[in-house]
């Protein structure tokens, strides 16, 4: 008999290295906890605030407001700053590195 698979808590992981992204073992997710604003980033995917509030800057100058449970398809290139308190966000990477 296999043992049952163990739930992974995302913003905890996220919590062991804030401000830097930490990989989902065996997927092409990564998690971090914004401590402060996050330079231009070169993989695009889909970007979920898990939690608190962020904005994220397009390429060209757009911006959209992400809050926790919200999702956006961000192009390679994108930034985040963190709204009130230290968002946990989930990148699901378009091209795993």
């Amino acid at each position: 008999m296999t043992a049952a698979p163990q739930a992974l808590h995302l913003p905890r992981l996220a919590a062991a290295q804030p401000g830097h992204w930490v990989g989902v073992p065996g997927s092409a997710l990564a998690v971090i906890t914004l401590r402060h604003a996050l330079a231009p980033q070169a993989q695009a995917g889909w970007l979920t605030c898990l939690s608190g509030e962020v904005v994220i800057d397009l390429p060209g100058g757009d911006w959209v407001r992400l809050q926790a449970g919200e999702a956006y398809s961000v192009p390679a290139g994108w930034r985040a700053t963190a709204g009130a308190a230290q968002p946990t966000l989930l990148l699901a990477r378009e091209d795993p590195a």
